[in-house]
């Protein structure tokens, strides 16, 4: 698929203004400790969210990945199975900031190494765990068809805390002009 110039601007720009959000409100959610505010922490995640959705869909692997284990972290923030605290937040504006480099360079954001914000982020995910689950964590797995062929890759921890939410992994392949025009076809005649 090809994104055209003015859609990728306007996915920059809009992530950019998100990201400008996340920053002062990542400062509030720090000075209320413990008192978590639900609905700010629900808001620094739909901005999150909206990054790495847009992300997903123009083929911008780090950012996508970037802004989804920020979205890890806000989610169990959220759960309140994290407090956020100073170090958590520093992380997660740390994270912000690098989210802004790479839509800085978003042509090349793909080339960019950023495990450095990746292994902090999936770090804070995996702390409070007993050991298996940490190492569950760290390791990364492919989600793929039965002829081996892999379409995703991703962490364990993820995974098991979908599966908790009650969430599946569906993979689907299907060939437009064959699957469903011939689909079509049948139903017409």
């Amino acid at each position: 698929m090809t994104i055209d110039d003015e859609t990728l601007k306007l996915y920059v720009e809009e992530s950019l203004e998100h990201l400008a959000d996340i920053e002062n409100d990542l400062l509030a959610i720090e000075e209320a400790g413990a008192d978590i505010d639900e609905e700010l922490v629900n808001k620094v995640f739909r901005a999150a969210h909206s990054i790495k959705g847009g992300a997903g869909f123009m083929g911008l692997k780090n950012i996508k990945e970037l802004s989804h284990k920020m979205e890890n972290i806000l989610g169990m923030i959220r759960e309140r199975e994290m407090v956020p605290n100073p170090e958590i937040i520093n992380i997660l504006l740390l994270a912000s900031d690098a989210l802004r480099d790479l839509l800085s360079n978003v042509s090349g954001s793909n080339d960019i190494d950023i495990s450095e914000h990746i292994e902090a982020l999936i770090t804070l995910t995996t702390s409070p765990l007993p050991d298996k689950e940490k190492e569950d964590g760290s390791r990364m797995v492919d989600i793929s068809f039965p002829e081996g062929k892999a379409e995703f890759t991703v962490a364990e921890y993820d995974i098991s805390n979908a599966r908790k939410e009650g969430k599946f992994i569906y993979l689907v392949d299907y060939d437009l002009i064959h699957d469903v025009s011939d689909f079509k076809f049948q139903m017409t005649n």
